[in-house]
């Protein structure tokens, strides 16, 4: 979608799985066209436009070297709510993999329709870090239900979706989507009292992935035992930017 100014246009799509959670719409800015001079103006009626329109959040996500993208945006009022990283991996130690696999053996299934609720219910109270989890004027049930709904979309969206299984309680899982030979892990976890099954789990789903060498997650530098965990397994970590939100409302506590 474009919004066209006499100050340049903006590049945008709406953020329905954002929206529903909000009770709002909300969108995500993918790009600025405009000299510098003017991308103030043109970001600011961009702005207000929306809030016009009874949109609720804006989003984006910008190269952390972008100092003078960073300064449009907190001109026009955009906060900083998450840093991330690329991770990625062109080739796993296999040998690594299945020893940790036979040291530390789990059990692993595709999920069920049984497993849903136990699933979306780890997305909502495990998880504690991402774009709204981190964003302080958005209320931490706001943010949980965002996530535990998540979960329906990527079944809407046919991700493959694996579950961690002790003694036929799901532990954990982990969803993500392979085309053109490529991986993209989307969302994992565990639950706490299983945080040391973390590293079989992982190490079963990386190995049983051997026959696709490319291997790609989003992650929020925040999240230090996520971090640990793909360093563990020799991912590389590229791509750092800024996550950014701009409330045209105040969902705060």
């Amino acid at each position: 979608m474009e919004f066209n100014s006499k100050y340049g246009i903006i590049y945008f799509h709406e953020t329905p799985w954002n929206s529903n959670s909000l009770k709002g719409s909300s969108l995500e800015i993918e790009s600025i066209e405009s000299d510098i001079k003017d991308s103030v103006n043109l970001l600011s009626e961009f702005c207000l436009q929306k809030a016009k329109e009874s949109y609720v959040l804006i989003a984006t996500r910008i190269s952390s070297s972008q100092n003078y993208l960073k300064k449009i945006y907190f001109l026009c009022g955009f906060i900083v709510v998450e840093h991330t990283l690329d991770v990625s991996s062109c080739g796993r130690d296999l040998k690594k993999l299945e020893t940790i696999s036979n040291k530390f053996p789990v059990d692993v299934k595709n999920y069920t329709i049984n497993d849903i609720i136990e699933i979306k219910n780890i997305s909502k109270e495990e998880f504690k870090f991402g774009r709204f989890f981190e964003d302080p004027f958005i209320d931490p049930l706001i943010a949980k239900e965002r996530s535990r709904c998540w979960i329906g979309d990527l079944i809407d969206q046919k991700a493959t979706i694996k579950v961690l299984k002790k003694k036929n309680i799901v532990a954990g899982f982990i969803a993500y989507k392979i085309k053109n030979g490529r991986v993209d892990l989307i969302l994992g976890g565990v639950k706490k009292r299983y945080r040391h099954l973390a590293y079989g789990f992982w190490a079963n789903i990386l190995f049983n992935l051997k026959d696709l060498n490319e291997i790609h997650t989003l992650i929020s530098s925040s999240n230090t035992d996520v971090l640990n965990l793909y360093s563990y397994f020799g991912f590389r970590f590229e791509n750092a930017q800024f996550g950014l939100h701009k409330h045209l409302i105040n969902y705060g506590k």
